[in-house]
């Protein structure tokens, strides 16, 4: 068996990678083509990409979510606090 690996990352403007995720499969090799015939080693190969891709899409966009999230709760601790100073 060999591996396959998917990553996705995100970055931001200044090309600053800031959210990444990485998923491994196994995936057959030559031997299992030949054991266990293409269309069985295909469809396996296949599976793994398709499971694969859908895992690092639904923890890319939770990853990014949640990012976001923190980002907004941060800058809307900063404007309280802000407020609290200016009307000190």
């Amino acid at each position: 068996m060999k591996k396959l690996e998917i990553s996705v990352k995100i970055k931001d403007e200044a090309g600053k990678e800031i959210i990444q995720t990485i998923s491994e499969k196994e995936i057959p090799y030559i031997e299992e083509f030949k054991n266990q015939g293409f269309r069985a080693a295909f469809h396996e190969l296949e599976t793994a990409v398709l499971e694969s891709r859908k895992e690092v899409s639904d923890r890319i966009v939770s990853e990014y979510l949640e990012f976001i999230s923190e980002k907004k709760r941060e800058k809307s601790q900063e404007a309280q606090k802000s407020e609290v100073k200016n009307t000190e």
